[in-house]
């Protein structure tokens, strides 16, 4: 946009800027005004689902400014250690939704004590993508966590596998730090996602530790109740309506990112003119070893 592009702007104009920037599209800087001064409970597009053009759709590795809500939990342990073991993606400015059994699952010596943002590369702060830099990374503390009360699990099936985490204080949104869209409209809620391609961003994290030091993505197609269910009969699985499988047919499943990553779709969905990402799901379990021809994570669809 010409308005960025011409010069004399202070310091305080250019950060101002900065913060009320959408997306880069054609070539082009967006910048997003709120219309009134209340303050969004789930934001819409164009104030979520950030696309940032110039998506690597085939690729593992993400873009330093890709996928901005996404956000790494962060456990305390016994020894004054800490840990990055379930992942999650930021809804609003103070709100992060992850997966029930990060929360149920791990260890009792495990607490969860902060949500990091922002983050791409685990071993540098700030992140550089060749001569592209990012900010340092944001840490908040959590002060609640919210389980479903329908949340139950049997063996590896989780059902109702969703919690939310609130914030010690709302965050400021920049380039690097951006809430995702959630489907609250109708239209959204009622789509089958189905044989579409669909995203899941992360570390490749486990309850074990890490796989990737940077943040990366893993393109993978839905599957129907009836296909996921085939799947799953051998494990004694019981799949019910508000789960949701995908996989694909080269190795790569969910379990490429985290557990509480979102799954997510890119498409022109009511409110956006450019295209944004729709948060459809989250990673909760799967039923074969990670990475095997025609494997498929399960994920839960919203309630």
């Amino acid at each position: 946009m010409k308005i960025t592009s011409k010069g004399g702007w202070t310091p305080q104009e250019r950060a101002y800027l900065k913060s009320k920037h959408c997306n880069y599209v054609n070539r082009l800087n967006h910048f997003c005004c709120a219309s009134d001064t209340k303050p969004d409970h789930l934001p819409e597009a164009p104030k979520c689902g950030i696309y940032f053009g110039d998506r690597i759709v085939n690729g593992e590795d993400t873009n330093i400014d890709e996928f901005p809500w996404f956000a790494l939990i962060q456990y305390s342990k016994p020894g004054n250690r800490i840990g990055h073991n379930c992942g999650g993606s930021l809804i609003n400015d103070q709100y992060v939704l992850t997966a029930a059994h990060c929360k149920i699952l791990v260890p009792k010596t495990w607490k969860i004590t902060k949500v990091r943002l922002g983050e791409w590369d685990m071993r540098t702060n700030p992140d550089c993508q060749e001569d592209f830099c990012n900010d340092r990374y944001v840490e908040v503390p959590v002060v609640n966590i919210l389980v479903h009360p329908e949340y139950y699990f049997e063996g590896v099936a989780q059902y109702h596998d969703i919690a939310i985490l609130k914030l010690e204080r709302k965050v400021e949104f920049s380039n690097w730090i951006k809430p995702i869209c959630l489907p609250v409209d109708a239209r959204i809620r009622s789509m089958d996602f189905t044989s579409h391609s669909l995203e899941v961003v992360g570390f490749g994290l486990t309850e074990t530790g890490f796989t990737s030091p940077v943040k990366k993505k893993v393109e993978l197609d839905g599957r129907t109740q009836a296909e996921c269910q085939a799947q799953y009969n051998k494990a004694g699985v019981r799949i019910f309506e508000k789960h949701f499988c995908a996989g694909s047919d080269n190795g790569k499943d969910s379990c490429n990112g985290d557990s509480g990553s979102p799954l997510m779709k890119f498409g022109n969905f009511p409110h956006s003119k450019f295209g944004h990402y729709m948060q459809v799901g989250l990673v909760s379990f799967g039923a074969r070893r990670c990475g095997t021809p025609d494997s498929s994570g399960m994920e839960n669809l919203w309630l």
